[in-house]
Protein backbone atom coordinates (compact mmCIF):
# COMPACT_ATOMS: atom_id res chain seq x y z
CA UNK A 1 0.00 0.00 0.00
CA UNK A 2 1.37 3.39 -0.97
CA UNK A 3 -0.83 5.61 1.18
CA UNK A 4 -0.67 6.73 4.80
CA UNK A 5 -3.13 5.77 7.50
CA UNK A 6 -3.58 8.13 10.47
CA UNK A 7 -6.12 7.71 13.27
CA UNK A 8 -7.30 10.07 16.00
CA UNK A 9 -8.24 8.62 19.37
CA UNK A 10 -9.33 9.98 22.73
CA UNK A 11 -12.20 10.23 25.17
CA UNK A 12 -15.41 12.20 24.91
CA UNK A 13 -14.82 15.88 24.12
CA UNK A 14 -11.11 15.43 23.41
CA UNK A 15 -11.40 17.21 20.06
CA UNK A 16 -10.83 14.26 17.73
CA UNK A 17 -13.37 15.25 15.10
CA UNK A 18 -12.17 18.85 15.07
CA UNK A 19 -8.51 17.91 14.73
CA UNK A 20 -9.18 15.21 12.14
CA UNK A 21 -11.05 17.75 10.02
CA UNK A 22 -8.31 20.34 10.50
CA UNK A 23 -5.67 17.86 9.37
CA UNK A 24 -7.67 16.85 6.31
CA UNK A 25 -8.06 20.51 5.28
CA UNK A 26 -4.38 21.23 5.89
CA UNK A 27 -3.14 18.26 3.86
CA UNK A 28 -5.52 19.00 0.99
CA UNK A 29 -4.23 22.56 0.93
CA UNK A 30 -0.72 21.10 0.65
CA UNK A 31 -1.77 19.08 -2.39
CA UNK A 32 -2.36 15.66 -0.85
CA UNK A 33 -5.33 13.43 -1.49
CA UNK A 34 -6.50 13.34 2.14
CA UNK A 35 -9.75 11.55 3.00
CA UNK A 36 -11.50 11.75 6.37
CA UNK A 37 -13.47 8.74 7.60
CA UNK A 38 -15.25 8.16 10.90
CA UNK A 39 -15.91 5.13 13.05
CA UNK A 40 -18.48 3.80 13.16
CA UNK A 41 -19.70 5.17 9.85
CA UNK A 42 -18.47 6.28 6.42
CA UNK A 43 -20.22 3.33 4.76
CA UNK A 44 -23.91 2.57 4.39
CA UNK A 45 -23.63 -0.26 6.92
CA UNK A 46 -21.48 1.79 9.26
CA UNK A 47 -23.89 4.71 9.29
CA UNK A 48 -26.78 2.34 9.99
CA UNK A 49 -24.95 0.76 12.92
CA UNK A 50 -23.80 4.14 14.23
CA UNK A 51 -27.39 5.34 14.55
CA UNK A 52 -28.13 2.45 16.87
CA UNK A 53 -24.85 2.43 18.78
CA UNK A 54 -25.01 6.06 19.91
CA UNK A 55 -28.59 5.92 21.14
CA UNK A 56 -29.65 4.63 24.51
CA UNK A 57 -31.40 1.43 23.50
CA UNK A 58 -30.42 -1.53 25.71
CA UNK A 59 -27.45 -3.47 24.39
CA UNK A 60 -25.14 -5.91 26.14
CA UNK A 61 -21.36 -5.27 26.00
CA UNK A 62 -20.64 -8.29 23.78
CA UNK A 63 -23.22 -7.17 21.21
CA UNK A 64 -21.88 -3.62 21.35
CA UNK A 65 -18.40 -4.94 20.65
CA UNK A 66 -19.49 -7.04 17.68
CA UNK A 67 -21.44 -4.18 16.10
CA UNK A 68 -18.37 -1.95 16.24
CA UNK A 69 -16.27 -4.70 14.67
CA UNK A 70 -18.84 -5.25 11.91
CA UNK A 71 -18.74 -1.56 11.05
CA UNK A 72 -14.93 -1.62 11.08
CA UNK A 73 -14.70 -4.65 8.81
CA UNK A 74 -16.92 -2.96 6.23
CA UNK A 75 -15.00 0.30 6.48
CA UNK A 76 -11.61 -1.35 5.96
CA UNK A 77 -12.61 -3.35 2.91
CA UNK A 78 -14.89 -0.78 1.29
CA UNK A 79 -12.97 2.42 1.97
CA UNK A 80 -9.62 2.19 3.76
CA UNK A 81 -7.78 -0.43 1.68
CA UNK A 82 -8.82 0.99 -1.72
CA UNK A 83 -7.84 4.51 -0.66
CA UNK A 84 -4.46 3.40 0.66
CA UNK A 85 -3.83 1.39 -2.53
CA UNK A 86 -4.53 4.60 -4.43
CA UNK A 87 -1.93 6.48 -2.39
CA UNK A 88 -4.30 8.58 -0.31
CA UNK A 89 -3.74 9.87 3.21
CA UNK A 90 -6.57 8.22 5.15
CA UNK A 91 -7.57 9.98 8.36
CA UNK A 92 -9.82 8.04 10.72
CA UNK A 93 -11.87 9.64 13.48
CA UNK A 94 -11.49 6.61 15.82
CA UNK A 95 -10.36 3.11 14.95
CA UNK A 96 -9.44 -0.12 16.73
CA UNK A 97 -7.83 1.67 19.66
CA UNK A 98 -11.23 2.91 20.76
CA UNK A 99 -12.53 -0.64 21.03
CA UNK A 100 -9.63 -1.62 23.27
CA UNK A 101 -10.22 1.43 25.47
CA UNK A 102 -14.03 1.49 25.60
CA UNK A 103 -15.12 -2.13 25.34
CA UNK A 104 -11.96 -3.56 26.91
CA UNK A 105 -10.88 -1.25 29.71
CA UNK A 106 -14.25 0.46 30.04
CA UNK A 107 -16.68 -2.47 29.70
CA UNK A 108 -14.32 -5.09 31.06
CA UNK A 109 -14.28 -7.47 28.08
CA UNK A 110 -11.10 -9.54 27.98
CA UNK A 111 -8.44 -7.78 25.96
CA UNK A 112 -7.23 -10.92 24.20
CA UNK A 113 -10.72 -11.38 22.72
CA UNK A 114 -10.79 -7.77 21.56
CA UNK A 115 -7.34 -7.98 19.98
CA UNK A 116 -8.40 -11.14 18.09
CA UNK A 117 -11.58 -9.48 16.85
CA UNK A 118 -9.71 -6.33 15.85
CA UNK A 119 -7.24 -8.43 13.86
CA UNK A 120 -10.10 -10.31 12.21
CA UNK A 121 -12.11 -7.19 11.34
CA UNK A 122 -9.15 -5.25 9.98
CA UNK A 123 -7.17 -8.08 8.41
CA UNK A 124 -4.36 -6.77 10.66
CA UNK A 125 -4.45 -3.40 8.93
CA UNK A 126 -3.69 -0.72 11.52
CA UNK A 127 -2.80 2.98 11.33
CA UNK A 128 0.76 4.02 10.59
CA UNK A 129 0.29 6.57 13.35
CA UNK A 130 -2.41 7.10 15.97
CA UNK A 131 -2.75 10.55 17.53
CA UNK A 132 -4.08 10.29 21.08
CA UNK A 133 -5.64 13.53 22.29
CA UNK A 134 -5.19 13.12 26.01
CA UNK A 135 -7.64 15.06 28.19
CA UNK A 136 -9.13 14.92 31.67
CA UNK A 137 -12.50 13.16 31.21
CA UNK A 138 -14.29 15.73 33.35
CA UNK A 139 -13.10 18.57 31.14
CA UNK A 140 -13.97 16.61 28.02
CA UNK A 141 -17.54 16.00 29.16
CA UNK A 142 -17.90 19.65 30.12
CA UNK A 143 -16.89 20.54 26.56
CA UNK A 144 -19.52 18.18 25.16
CA UNK A 145 -22.27 19.69 27.30
CA UNK A 146 -21.17 23.23 26.47
CA UNK A 147 -21.15 22.50 22.74
CA UNK A 148 -24.66 21.05 22.87
CA UNK A 149 -25.97 24.14 24.62
CA UNK A 150 -24.15 26.58 22.32
CA UNK A 151 -25.53 24.88 19.22
CA UNK A 152 -29.02 24.69 20.75
CA UNK A 153 -29.21 21.07 19.71
CA UNK A 154 -32.64 19.46 20.06
CA UNK A 155 -31.00 16.67 22.06
CA UNK A 156 -28.99 19.00 24.31
CA UNK A 157 -28.97 17.58 27.79
CA UNK A 158 -29.58 14.04 26.47
CA UNK A 159 -26.12 12.42 26.33
CA UNK A 160 -25.45 9.44 24.07
CA UNK A 161 -24.65 5.93 25.27
CA UNK A 162 -21.04 6.75 26.16
CA UNK A 163 -21.38 10.33 27.33
CA UNK A 164 -23.86 9.24 30.00
CA UNK A 165 -21.48 6.74 31.60
CA UNK A 166 -20.24 7.43 35.13
CA UNK A 167 -16.87 9.13 35.59
CA UNK A 168 -15.19 5.88 36.67
CA UNK A 169 -15.92 4.47 33.20
CA UNK A 170 -14.32 7.45 31.48
CA UNK A 171 -11.28 7.23 33.75
CA UNK A 172 -10.83 3.58 32.73
CA UNK A 173 -11.16 4.52 29.06
CA UNK A 174 -8.49 7.20 29.41
CA UNK A 175 -6.17 4.73 31.10
CA UNK A 176 -6.85 2.26 28.31
CA UNK A 177 -5.80 4.76 25.67
CA UNK A 178 -2.67 5.77 27.56
CA UNK A 179 -1.59 2.16 28.07
CA UNK A 180 -1.85 1.52 24.33
CA UNK A 181 0.14 4.64 23.50
CA UNK A 182 2.82 3.96 26.09
CA UNK A 183 3.24 0.35 24.96
CA UNK A 184 3.71 1.27 21.27
CA UNK A 185 5.43 4.68 21.08
CA UNK A 186 6.51 4.12 17.47
CA UNK A 187 2.88 4.04 16.27
CA UNK A 188 1.20 6.28 18.84
CA UNK A 189 1.74 9.94 19.65
CA UNK A 190 0.23 11.53 22.76
CA UNK A 191 -0.88 15.15 22.33
CA UNK A 192 -2.14 17.32 25.17
CA UNK A 193 -5.81 17.91 24.34
CA UNK A 194 -6.28 20.62 26.96
CA UNK A 195 -4.64 23.25 24.76
CA UNK A 196 -6.28 25.48 22.17
CA UNK A 197 -7.40 24.15 18.79
CA UNK A 198 -4.53 25.97 17.07
CA UNK A 199 -1.94 24.67 19.51
CA UNK A 200 -3.16 21.10 19.17
CA UNK A 201 -3.26 21.38 15.37
CA UNK A 202 0.34 22.58 15.36
CA UNK A 203 1.40 19.62 17.50
CA UNK A 204 -0.47 17.21 15.23
CA UNK A 205 1.17 18.59 12.10
CA UNK A 206 4.60 18.23 13.69
CA UNK A 207 3.83 14.64 14.63
CA UNK A 208 2.76 13.55 11.14
CA UNK A 209 5.17 15.60 9.01
CA UNK A 210 7.95 13.02 8.81
CA UNK A 211 5.55 10.17 8.13
CA UNK A 212 3.77 11.99 5.33
CA UNK A 213 7.03 13.01 3.68
CA UNK A 214 8.50 9.53 3.92
CA UNK A 215 5.52 7.58 2.60
CA UNK A 216 4.03 10.03 0.10
CA UNK A 217 6.96 12.00 -1.37
CA UNK A 218 4.94 12.90 -4.46
CA UNK A 219 1.96 15.10 -3.68
CA UNK A 220 -1.14 14.34 -5.66
CA UNK A 221 -4.81 15.20 -5.65
CA UNK A 222 -7.65 12.84 -6.40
Amino acid sequence: MSGVFIAFEGGEGAGKSTQASCLESYLRAQGYNAVLLREPGSTQLGDYLRAYLVNNEPIVPSAELLLFEASRAQLVEERVRPLLDDGAVVIADRFAGSTVAYQGHGRGIKLDRIHWLNDFATGRLYPDLTILLNIDPLIGLERVNSRQLQLALPMAGAPDRFEEEIMAFHDKVRRGFLEQAESDPDRWCIVDGHRSIVQVSTAVRAAIEGLITAKTPAKHLS
